[in-house]
């Protein structure tokens, strides 16, 4: 295959004139384009439409940045919007982002300037940043929100209802007879960890459940915060007999915490996560989860971005879609 500067060679110009050239600048001479374009077709040169784009930059490319490309809802939301843009003949730009540093503004600048992305997805706990919303109004570019705290005009929001799923998967808890109900739940500044333990506390509140303090724990989404979360509720001398971790890598540790002081899941303990990620199936007994419609997400995310393009506007909207609680090994009718 050709490069652009086995072409600059044969035309007997520099790399910069065929690139000009490629890109219909005005100010070259007849004579001087003549050259080139014969070049390129004697080549068969075909210049890469990724490289053209991160050079000029189009409404084609979407960047994603975030923190914690180890999370198993980042992992699955990251291969959804992949197969979404390839699907829509899209680029996906991924870049880490380390939102705890003081000059994570360098840091956005720096990924606009590089890739000329110019829409953007937005996923928690970004997305409910004003400042980086102000930031990429500024540099013209256009952004959709997953899970945001709250709608922002010019922007449209895409989310599942998380207190509703975890009102459900408590439900669930209680129509198979268990009162002692514990919580797990994630990092204070995602939204979602907020939604999940409304729908815990409205759910016990409903059945006439009491809350127990002693039953609410913060693992911040981390399997190892989550593995000292397990060990002290399940060490309780009334220990709770059913336990919703706000994500599955920490319903994950409650289980292998279970499985180190030999209490049995389901028999003695049942055990439910959120997210539907990858361990909810690898471990044993697999997870009653609920499983977020990533696929969903990252289609309706990339085509609020086909609407951007088509109408040259930002469209405010918030989609709402459905989850589904995934009925699996890890629950059972509560012991006796």
């Amino acid at each position: 295959m050709a490069t652009i500067t086995e072409v600059a060679k044969l035309a007997g110009v520099s790399v910069k004139t065929v690139s000009r050239v490629m890109n219909n600048y005005e100010h070259i001479s007849p004579k001087t384009r003549k050259k080139v374009e014969d070049a390129i077709q004697e080549l068969s040169y075909a210049p890469s439409s990724i490289a053209r784009q991160l050079r000029m930059g189009d409404s084609l490319s979407i960047g994603m940045i975030y923190g914690d490309p180890s999370s198993g809802y980042q992992s699955r939301l990251n291969h959804a919007v992949l197969k979404a843009c390839s699907d829509a003949r899209r680029y996906l730009a991924v870049e880490l982002f380390d939102e705890k540093n003081m000059d994570w503004q360098k840091q956005v600048e720096d990924f606009l300037d590089r890739t000329k992305v110019t829409n953007m997805i937005l996923v928690p706990p970004m997305c409910d940043s004003t400042d980086l919303h102000e930031l990429l109004t500024r540099r013209q570019v256009n952004f959709v929100l997953i899970s945001p705290s709250r709608a922002i005009a010019g922007a449209s929001s895409i989310a599942m209802d998380d207190r509703r799923a975890s009102r459900e998967m408590i439900n669930h808890f209680i129509e198979l007879g268990h009162i002692r109900i514990g919580h797990i739940s994630g990092h204070p500044d995602h939204v979602a960890t907020l939604l999940r333990r409304q729908g815990y506390e409205e759910a016990l509140h409903r059945a006439g459940i009491p809350l127990r303090d002693e039953y609410l724990e913060s693992g911040r989404f981390r399997f190892r915060n989550a593995l000292e979360c397990a060990d002290r509720m399940l060490q309780l001398d009334e220990r709770p007999t059913a336990i919703l971790a706000a994500n599955d890598e920490m319903a994950a540790a409650v289980v292998m915490t279970a499985n180190r002081l030999g209490i049995r899941v389901p028999e003695d303990l049942s055990v439910a996560g959120f997210d539907d990620t990858p361990i909810a199936k690898t471990i044993w007994p697999e997870l009653t989860t609920v499983a977020q419609p990533f696929e969903d997400i990252a289609k309706a995310a990339v085509e609020s971005m086909r609407t951007m393009k088509r109408t040259g506007l930002s469209v405010s909207e918030t989609l709402i879609l459905e989850h589904e609680v995934v009925i699996r090994a890890s629950t059972g009718p509560a012991p006796e």
